[in-house]
């Protein structure tokens, strides 16, 4: 049952997302600083009324649209930076894996032949 869940992990373009992560972050900002409620006066006529009661429902989603994208912006950015300190640790790793094993070498090494 993992198999589909780590194809799935694989085929989506990680590098593309999180070199735009800042972007994203961004124009999510952008979008929620762009989507103020706005007033309209409302007409003594049923018809206008339920079309700005309409619209301010449809700004009101928009608003918490706007909203859901900028925490998942902030979210993705957080996530780019958390890979980015993963990816300098496991350089570390392999530097100091590489390391060990070449001192385990140097040190068979010397016992085959320094005898």
């Amino acid at each position: 049952m993992a198999i589909p869940w780590l194809t799935a992990l694989k085929i989506i373009p990680w590098g593309t997302i999180l070199d735009n992560a800042p972007a994203l972050a961004r124009s999510a900002e952008q979008l929620l600083l762009g989507t103020k409620t706005r007033r309209v006066p409302a007409a003594s006529v049923n018809d206008v009324q339920s079309v700005v009661a309409r619209v301010e429902v449809l700004e009101r989603r928009d608003q918490e649209t706007a909203q859901l994208l900028a925490d998942f912006s902030a979210q993705v950015a957080a996530m780019a930076i958390a890979i980015e300190v993963l990816q300098a640790r496991g350089r570390w790793l392999l530097a100091l894996c590489l390391a060990l094993a070449a001192s385990v070498a140097v040190l068979a090494a010397a016992m085959v032949f320094g005898r």
